[in-house]
């Protein structure tokens, strides 16, 4: 088996932010793996512009994040793309951007798999026991070809292959076989 996290490509130069920072801590607030279908109050976003870039001369992403790569936004391509693979686990949220509908992903598939036992930890010179830095997993746990987080750490998007597969129907199989830019799987555990 193999886990990947999700993170963003290093050569995407367009990110969202939101102007308003209640809405930023709303979406912070994803990370709880509950549905937010029911009580969806889209925020408004924008793309991050420190003023020292032209953004027109980049590609707009395919996949995108607000503030940090848990909260995921995927174009409208995108979402015709991975809607029916993700429905399981995850829900896409719409959200009004530039005369056109964009989604965010909120994976609500949280999964309790971590070895704590065999992962590593920040260990601070008090002793004390800080953020995760490194991940193991009980395989009999971590779903297979499913997008998944962990209550230790609710904030990093997890994707796992049990066996090699080639299934055109999962989220990385989609995302790699479409060329679909803005995020990478970088493999963190195997077993």
């Amino acid at each position: 088996m193999i886990v990947y996290a999700l993170h963003p490509d290093r050569k995407m130069e367009k990110t969202f932010v939101m102007p308003d920072e209640y809405e930023l801590q709303r979406i912070r607030d994803f990370n709880t793996g509950e549905k937010k279908s029911g009580n969806w109050n889209p925020p408004s976003i924008e793309w991050f512009n420190d003023g020292r870039r032209n953004l027109d001369r980049y590609k707009d992403p395919d996949i995108s994040y607000i503030s940090g790569p848990s909260n995921l936004i995927v174009n409208p391509h995108t979402y015709e793309l991975i809607a029916s693979a993700v429905s399981d686990v995850a829900e896409l949220l719409p959200l009004s951007f530039d005369d056109k509908v964009w989604y965010l992903l909120n994976v609500f598939n949280q999964v309790d798999a971590l070895d704590k036992e065999n992962s590593r930890y920040k260990i601070y010179s008090t002793g004390e026991v800080g953020w995760l830095i490194k991940p193991a997993f009980f395989p009999k746990k971590v779903p297979h070809n499913k997008l998944f987080k962990i209550p230790e750490d609710p904030a990093k998007i997890y994707f796992a292959e049990h066996h090699p597969d080639d299934s055109k129907n999962n989220f990385k199989n989609i995302v790699e076989k479409n060329n679909l830019f803005g995020i990478e799987f970088f493999s963190i555990w195997e077993s």
